[in-house]
């Protein structure tokens, strides 16, 4: 270990650690090791790394600094960010971009010394990309500016996902990039399943928070999860509810069914494909035309209670083929300029005097009740209208079907007890 270091007696780093940490500090002599100040090496019991805490010179981390920094080497993970996208429209970024050209100095950029990959931009960037964003763009305006970093060195996978999930959540991180991360530690599959199907395109990662044309990894959870509640429904008749995958946390409905998935089951892909498809055309349809060109319309099938109660129907269609063909046709249901979800329409339908004037019609809440209402325009649609599209009579037509349903269904539970 180089003397510069100082170790608690009783810490005891592995070899491929201390070979890291020289190569960083022959490297990159931090302002420290320049000043003949020894550094302390840090251990973090919770994710059992080992880190620096140092200072380098703004010039230095624009030239070495990697904000495109990925799980591992491999080739597929260098394709896919760890860090979130940089937003440099905000107002925050903006005046951090000119404190930088003032000659600010920025502390805690959390960084990994990691040569496998990209060996030229050898910091490997988990907190503090905007940061360090800014700091590059200020380096033909300022001379030396030091900046404290914190170096981590040998992580591994899990530690690289957690390091960056607490480094970004200091920083309100959405919770759709802290499902993205998770997802990637889990595996690559459902990303490369929605690629497969064409919900991503190829190349391209889950958005990081929400978006009018790319699905978030909650999307692609819930529309799995709802695929199989409906398939393992016995009664195409049942009173059936569609769930909502949760957030920025572990779902643990989503792990058991993930456990099960063939990922390359044809009826799972053509799913996928069909969904895929109605959201490509319902956006297309919307943006297309002259009017009614609301942005919520063009992601009506992003919606989550959408998402939900087309992909349980799919699944509770998949032993009744009429049914599941009409439910697949839906984008061809309707011609242009008039979009295959009708969005006007859903979002005119309400049940009166019960719903509130603040009710935005049907696919815009996330509560039970609203998908139970989704899943029963899907439901009537296949199985009792005679024009085979969705209109505003059978979107209200849904909502008495969904409300008689579930007041049969709990006066059956009540009557259950007696």
């Amino acid at each position: 270990m180089n003397s510069s270091i100082l170790i608690r007696p009783e810490l005891s780093p592995k070899k491929d650690v201390i070979k890291a940490i020289d190569g960083f500090l022959n490297a990159f002599q931090p302002h420290e090791i320049k000043m003949e100040i020894k550094l302390l090496l840090h251990f973090d019991e919770k994710s059992e790394a080992y880190y620096l805490v140092c200072h380098l010179d703004g010039k230095v981390l624009a030239r070495h600094c990697d904000l495109e920094a990925s799980l591992d080497a491999g080739e597929d993970d260098e394709i896919y960010k760890l860090n979130r996208e940089i937003t440099e429209d905000q107002a925050a970024y903006k005046l951090m971009e000119e404190d930088a050209q003032n000659g600010r100095s920025f502390e805690d950029l959390v960084l990994e010394y990691e040569t496998s990959y990209h060996p030229q931009k050898s910091l490997k960037v988990y907190g503090g990309q905007h940061r360090l964003r800014a700091i590059i763009k200020a380096q033909h305006v300022k001379g030396s500016v030091l900046h404290g970093v914190r170096v981590y060195f040998d992580l591994s996978r899990e530690q690289k996902v957690e390091i960056a999930t607490v480094s970004n959540t200091s920083i309100a991180v959405p919770n759709d990039l802290l499902d993205r991360m998770r997802e990637q530690l889990i595996g690559s599959e459902l990303r490369d399943w929605c690629q497969a199907v064409g919900l991503l395109d190829m190349g391209v990662d889950f958005a990081d928070r929400r978006s009018p044309d790319t699905p978030t990894v909650r999307i692609a959870r819930t529309l799995l999860v709802n695929f199989f509640l409906g398939l393992d429904t016995k009664q195409l008749e049942d009173f059936h509810q569609p769930i909502i995958c949760k957030s920025g946390g572990i779902d643990e409905q989503y792990l058991t069914v993930r456990s099960r998935i063939n990922w390359n089951d044809e009826g799972l892909k053509e799913m996928g494909k069909q969904f895929a498809r109605l959201h490509k055309l319902q956006r297309q349809s919307v943006l297309d035309r002259q009017e009614d060109k609301n942005a919520e319309f063009a992601r009506k099938a992003l919606s989550l209670s959408v998402v939900s109660s087309w992909a349980y129907a799919a699944g509770l269609f998949q032993r009744e083929t009429s049914y599941l063909n009409t439910h697949y046709s839906i984008p061809e249901s309707s011609s242009f300029p008039e979009d295959p979800l009708n969005a006007k329409a859903l979002s005119e339908a309400r049940l009166r005097p019960t719903d509130p004037d603040t009710y935005r019609g049907l696919g815009t809440r996330s509560s039970p009740s609203e998908l139970g209402r989704m899943l029963e325009v899907f439901l009537v649609l296949a199985t009792k209208a005679s024009k085979k599209r969705i209109t505003k009579e059978l979107a209200h037509a849904a909502i008495q079907s969904y409300v008689a349903k579930r007041a049969v269904y709990e006066a059956d539970k009540v009557l259950g007890r007696i």
